[in-house]
């Protein structure tokens, strides 16, 4: 039972110990390993912590669009109560030190700023947030592929755990019928029979050991999918078979990876957006041409409005205008300083693009052949299991000719239930090993 404790023991802190428990109700419907996959992608919380990453990606590309179409478009008003003045510069009022009675004020501003020219920064800006798009996807489609194979361990895991419980129990069975018909029998050996009680121990064992393993995996695979703990789960295959697969060549795997795998896709698009920033952190070493204006309006009626131009009037006035304007900075150290990191940034990514590419042609071939040894362990097992199932038909006869025999039969039993848990564990050992070629191989489906 190696083979399903190292699946899932990392899932123990998660499950905090809660077995899953069927409804005593109606039976549930049972559900495919598709169906499985489907309602993980759908429901599982990592894959939504990365859907979240997506949006906040998205979020900045619209502020980036945001800064190149009136990045400043600001509507200001005050109110308020001013004190009362009558007059002009040549009429003062007579009253120059007495408490006036207060009025209404308001003064509303309308001003805006357009960038028309920047050498190419908020081009490269838009690149980097739409290639920042393009990673997080990337990193979505990543998860997602892991999901889909950790579905796909948990739920061969439940299959064979139930299939090796079933065999235990099979055969605890057996046996126990057969100690009960030799029980009297005195041309029986005690030593055989003393053989077959430690059998019988074993036999509880492995059961018990199966069904915890089991109960285990499927609480994982319910937690994967993004089911409650006490909701029902029902397999709509009743035993584990081997995956009927058909795998290309393993050069043509390796091509399929390099254009669909989700990590080089995501390599490629930060390569894209490092490039970007540091050709925008470029462009900071020239101006910004921008459009610029906007409106001015103030009015206190109990107050003279001043006509005289060259008397400032800050309560009564009308005027707005448009210009253009030039933004240059001299601050040439930091401006350096953010260019060199955002070059280091984009060389460091380009450095690793050639050991990226190495490394997935070695994980395909790993896996690839990872796949190959699975195949043919699961043909060798096929055939010890044909050869056992007849050594065990052979020593039943034996041993319904003469009961002597008993200890022949019951290594027999052994062998044959000790290769049946091997032919079990490498069909599981196959369909895990396809799986994790599909996904290594960037997705593909290599199953018929």
């Amino acid at each position: 039972m190696a083979t399903i404790a190292a699946p899932v023991s990392w899932i123990l802190g998660l499950s905090c110990g809660v077995i899953f428990l069927a409804s005593a109700g109606a039976q549930p419907r049972k559900q495919s390993l598709q169906e499985l996959i489907d309602k993980a992608l759908s429901l599982n919380a990592e894959i939504d912590a990365v859907q979240w990453r997506l949006e906040r990606a998205t979020a900045r590309k619209r502020q980036a669009q945001g800064a190149r179409i009136l990045p400043r478009l600001r509507l200001e008003s005050e109110s308020g109560m001013v004190p009362e003045a009558r007059g002009d510069i040549l009429n003062p009022p007579a009253d120059t030190m007495g408490i006036r009675p207060l009025g209404p004020f308001n003064r509303t501003e309308l001003e805006f700023v357009q960038p028309l020219y920047a050498f190419g920064k908020f081009t490269n800006l838009m690149r980097a947030v739409e290639a920042g798009i393009s990673v997080e996807e990337a990193a979505l489609k990543e998860k997602r592929l892991e999901v889909a194979l950790t579905t796909k361990s948990f739920y061969y895991g439940v299959l064979l755990s139930k299939d090796l419980r079933q065999l235990a129990a099979e055969l605890y069975r057996e046996l126990t019928e057969r100690q009960k018909k030799i029980a009297d029998d005195a041309t029986v050996p005690l030593s055989s029979l003393y053989k077959l009680k430690l059998a019988l121990l074993e036999l509880e064992r492995q059961e018990r050991e199966a069904a915890m393993q089991e109960d285990l995996a499927r609480e994982a695979l319910v937690w994967t999918v993004g089911l409650s703990g006490g909701e029902p789960l029902e397999l709509e295959a009743e035993w584990l078979e081997p995956a009927r697969a058909e795998v290309p060549p393993l050069e043509t795997l390796i091509e399929q990876a390099l254009a669909v795998r989700p990590d080089w896709q995501g390599l490629q698009a930060g390569i894209r957006a490092k490039k970007a920033l540091r050709d925008a952190a470029r462009s900071e070493y020239y101006p910004q041409i921008f459009l610029a204006g906007g409106l001015r309006y103030a009015v206190a009626p109990h107050r003279t409005d001043q006509r005289n131009p060259f008397v400032k009037d800050g309560f009564n006035y009308f005027n707005g205008g448009v210009f253009i304007g030039m933004r240059q900075s001299f601050e040439w150290g930091l401006l350096g300083g953010k260019l060199d990191q955002a070059r280091a940034e984009f060389q460091e990514l380009k450095a690793r693009e050639r050991g990226v590419l190495q490394a997935i042609r070695l994980d395909v071939k790993r896996a690839y052949g990872d796949f190959r040894n699975a195949d043919d362990a699961l043909s060798t097992e096929s055939e010890k299991r044909k050869v056992t199932r007849q050594w065990l038909k052979l020593a039943k006869e034996e041993y319904d000719f003469d009961p002597g025999e008993l200890k022949e039969l019951i290594r027999a039993f052994e062998e044959w239930a000790q290769t049946e848990k091997s032919y079990r564990t490498a069909v599981y050992d196959f369909n895990l090993s396809l799986a994790r070629l599909e996904k290594i191989a960037g997705g593909v489906s290599l199953s018929e």
